[in-house]
């Protein structure tokens, strides 16, 4: 019994812990042609960008470039119309470490309960040994 509740954590710490690959980003390369001061309420550098065979000139969720600078972006599922993209280093990776750790550590906790119920239920229960005296 306890050779499975060890098997089980190990394998919901590999499943947590394993790097999740999220849906697939569209990264591109722009550079800043209007930057903008940080220090508007709409403060937003416009970048161009090509996709495809295609300029864009759109809006960069950002401030504070300097002109002609390169920027590495993420692009939107839609890029018709009008949108705005994000630098690609202000984009997260994946699950961040504290949750996976948080999940981790609730997980591991419930099998510990889980288990300790279980020692209980076992313990109350009489034994063959108990029955025959």
């Amino acid at each position: 019994m306890l050779l499975v509740v060890g098997l089980t954590a190990v394998a919901a710490a590999v499943a947590l812990w394993w790097p999740r690959t999220s849906a697939e980003v569209r990264r591109a390369t722009a550079t800043v042609v209007a930057p903008a001061s940080c220090g508007d309420a709409e403060a937003y550098d416009q970048v161009e960008l090509t996709i495809g065979d295609r300029k864009h000139t759109v809006k960069l969720d950002g401030c504070g470039h300097q002109q002609d600078e390169v920027v590495e972006v993420v692009l939107p599922a839609d890029t018709t119309g009008e949108f705005t993209v994000q630098a690609a280093a202000s984009t997260p990776q994946g699950m961040p470490f504290d949750v996976r750790l948080t999940t981790l550590l609730m997980c591991l906790s419930g099998l510990a309960g889980g288990l300790y119920a279980y020692l209980l239920t076992r313990r109350s229960q009489p034994t063959a040994s108990a029955e025959a005296a």
